[in-house]
Formats: structure tokens, sequence, C-alpha cells
């Protein structure tokens, strides 16, 4: 008999397009990279989902409660104009405390394929 409850708790979060449509939008994709705008206001809340490995551009500024695919929490201040380069693929849910969400985020498809 296969237990069926670890194997849902096992499997990955869906895309952030796809579990959080409203805030991340696509804005451009082809087969090199994808996309997203992600733009959402004071007390938004992201269910948890995945990102490619990314670069991220904050355009406005804000403050985020960040729970971690490993149930770990962070403080993240967005900060217009910084740029942040996300090596790997990662799952996260996020709260928006104050301010904004307004970024860009260009997921590299390439960053995933196997070396």
């Amino acid at each position: 008999m296969v237990d069926t409850s670890s194997q849902a708790s096992a499997q990955k979060p869906q895309h952030a397009t796809i579990v959080d449509p409203d805030a991340h939008q696509v804005v451009f994709e082809n087969e090199h990279v994808r996309v997203i705008h992600a733009r959402a206001s004071h007390g938004w809340e992201s269910a948890m989902h995945s990102h490619s490995p990314m670069l991220v551009v904050n355009l406005g500024s804000g403050r985020q409660k960040v729970t971690w695919g490993d149930e770990t929490t962070q403080i993240v201040d967005l900060n217009p104009g910084a740029v942040v380069w996300q090596e790997s693929a990662f799952d996260h849910a996020w709260e928006l405390l104050a301010g904004e969400v307004n970024v860009i985020l260009v997921e590299v498809k390439s960053a995933n394929a196997e070396k």
C-alpha cells in the first residue's frame, strides 16, 4: 500500500504564475527566459509557489515576510533599484507587510538545464 499523504506533501509547489496569477504576470517569454512583472499592494499574501533561477529587479519599495520551502521565515526589504541574482530554483510564500511589491523577475530557463 502506498502512503499518498506523504507523496502529496513531497510534491513541489506549482509556479508563481499558476498559484498567484493576479500578482505574477508573464510579460515576455521565449526559449531562453520568462519575464514576470510581480505587483501587489500592502496586505497581499502569496501562497507557497516555485521560481526558477532568476534575476530580480526591484522597482518599488516594501517589506515582505517570506516563508521559505523549509518553513523558515525572513523579513525582506524591497528597495528600488536593487538587483539580485537567485542562483537556484526555490519555493516560497510571502506576505506584504508594508509598501508594495513591484519587481521584474527574469527567470533564466538555461539555468535549469543539466550541466
